[in-house]
């Protein structure tokens, strides 16, 4: 007889009392039945308390943690160090999962069961439409992923699409509270350098790009660079030195994701503290062409990098 995966989900909430009741829903009507709900009220103030203590009456598998504004990674950090099962499941209060989603990611603890990290294919879904992600991976892939920062793929997991094993966290430690945009890449990482992880490409969860106050896709709103993980890249140092595949990964996606925004068209603040991120640059680990752009002239290299976009969009 198979032992009893348990599992606690874990939402965290703030200013989502529009969507709420869709995201929980989902969750309530899963094929698998026995978790446990923890949603974690981040300080709204808006409604969704409200919404989510209407719910919680409904329903005895969810609690609700009611705590002061901190950032998504404090709520998440709260509601898994809460959490009674074995295994978080972690879901945004606007997201939504396919009603087998529990019940496959059990399938997969079951038959990879080595892993620290499980997850699934996602849709993003835009004005009600869905559009799954084309991940590279391979039609239909299910099992470990060999070489994840050397294999040439899309982000395979967002933090919707994802089960964890809870003492992963204790190891590789808990989400960087200093971080507000790819908090959830930062804690991936983590988990990759020191665990097996598993990827099923199966659509089972639906990330709303458009819904209310996402940072990620909110066009007005701008993440200080001091709030990114690219500003904290030297906390993976140790791992650079013995993973070289995973050093160029990562100093590769600062030096791309900086040109494209801050390092020639940001703010002077923004200027300033990419340069602060330029110079824990490893450019013995990427290609020599960030070394010769980062050393030109910022006008110089604004003018060229204009010149190839420009020559891209042609071709």
């Amino acid at each position: 007889m198979k032992e009893s995966i348990n599992i606690s989900v874990v939402i965290p909430l703030y200013n989502k009392e529009k969507a709420i009741a869709r995201t929980v829903e989902s969750v309530l009507k899963q094929t698998k039945p026995d978790f446990e709900l923890i949603i974690v009220n981040d300080g709204s103030t808006d409604n969704s308390l409200a919404v989510a203590q209407q719910l919680a009456l409904q329903d005895s598998r969810l609690r609700i943690i009611d705590k002061p504004n901190g950032g998504v990674s404090s709520a998440r950090n709260t509601g898994i160090k809460a959490a009674s099962g074995e295994y978080i499941a972690l879901l945004d209060g606007d997201d939504t999962w396919d009603p087998t989603f529990l019940e496959e990611q059990v399938r997969l603890i079951e038959d990879f069961p080595k892993a620290g990290l499980w997850g699934v294919n996602y849709a993003f879904v835009r004005s009600g439409i869905p559009y799954p992600c084309q991940q590279g991976m391979g039609a239909g892939f299910r099992g470990y992923v060999e070489n994840y920062f050397g294999t040439k793929h899309n982000d395979l997991f967002c933090s919707s699409s994802v089960m964890i094993r809870k003492n992963v966290f204790e190891q590789v430690g808990y989400f960087d509270e200093r971080i507000a945009a790819s908090e959830d890449l930062d804690m991936w990482f983590r988990i990759i350098l020191h665990f097996p992880i598993v990827y099923y490409d199966k659509v089972l969860v639906y990330y709303q790009q458009d819904a209310e106050n996402r940072v990620a896709y909110d066009t007005g709103v701008r993440v200080p660079l001091t709030r990114d993980i690219r500003y904290y890249i030297e906390k993976f140092d140790a791992d650079c030195d013995a993973n070289p595949t995973f050093a160029h990964y990562l100093h590769t996606y600062v030096a791309v994701h900086l040109l494209r925004k801050e390092y020639y068209f940001g703010t002077a603040k923004e200027r300033k503290d990419s340069d602060v991120v330029v110079r824990k640059l490893r450019y013995e680990d990427i290609h020599p062409k960030y070394s010769w752009i980062f050393k030109t002239p910022r006008w110089f290299g604004r003018i060229v990098y204009k010149i190839v976009c420009m020559k891209k969009k042609v071709l």
